[in-house]
């Protein structure tokens, strides 16, 4: 049974999927030290996660977070993120861009590029961008409901007529040993199809997402060309990481206008 001040406690996470553990000591005016308590008994329940410092909400592997949520997770990092994979772009390139709040974020850093033809199966994406310079085009197919994507058979067979430079690969978990994995095995297929005619394979993962586990495993780390986080991820991971693939930390600092 969950006592009162730990259903709180999930109560809050879910109203915020990220909090710390000042931040919940300070909502339920309990110490940190019970805080954290109550943490270690609910993450080996299995009902949250623990974050360095704070908790995230956890989810079953098969039950995807709304778009919604996902969108106002982590936005520092995300931005930071954003920023790096942005400037990685050079003018003239074929891009393909990722469904994801994240790779939404790129989107916004591309939208006032010049030269570019960026391809994606995500509507928010395409939005943002025919909102400015780039050439964009929407890979057509079945509607995710809720996603704003396209997926199937359809969708794979356009993205496998082209060749792109360059794609930003986004997923809901990674790490080490797992690789980066993802919960729709319908966005899975579209992705591996990018990988696939991409000259170039830019996964772009926040360091919150690492460790968790989801549905099925878009590809191993050793796949990737290269993988964005932000600067809050481990340095012994981040040496981990290294060892298979390059890694590229972007600073969070720049979007708190430090």
């Amino acid at each position: 049974m969950i006592g009162k001040r730990r259903k709180m406690l999930i109560e809050l996470l879910e109203r915020e999927p990220e909090m710390s553990v000042q931040e919940l000591s300070d909502r339920l005016g309990v110490s940190e030290a019970t805080v954290r308590r109550d943490l270690s008994t609910l993450s080996q329940q299995g009902l949250i996660e623990r974050l360095r410092g704070g908790a995230t909400i956890s989810h079953p592997l098969g039950v995807e977070p709304s778009w919604i949520e996902r969108h106002r997770e982590n936005v520092e990092k995300k931005r930071a993120i954003a920023r790096m994979a942005a400037g990685m772009v050079e003018d003239g390139q074929v891009v393909a861009l990722d469904v994801g709040t994240t790779t939404l974020e790129i989107a916004r850093g591309l939208q006032l590029r010049t030269g570019l033809l960026v391809f994606t199966a995500s509507l928010p994406a395409a939005d943002v961008l025919s909102k400015g310079r780039p050439t964009v085009y929407v890979v057509g197919g079945r509607m995710r409901p809720g996603e704003m994507s396209l997926v199937g058979p359809l969708t794979r067979d356009i993205i496998q007529r082209f060749h792109y430079d360059v794609f930003f690969l986004a997923a809901a978990g990674w790490s080490v040993e797992q690789g980066l994995m993802d919960y729709s095995i319908d966005d899975v297929e579209i992705k591996q199809a990018f990988m696939a005619a991409s000259s170039s394979v830019i996964a772009v993962v926040d360091s919150v997402k690492y460790g968790k586990t989801s549905l099925t495993t878009i590809a191993s780390l050793t796949d990737v060309d290269a993988v964005i986080t932000d600067d809050q991820l481990p340095d012994a991971v981040q040496e981990q990481v290294s060892q298979l693939t390059t890694l590229h930390v972007a600073p969070v600092a720049l979007e708190k206008g430090v």
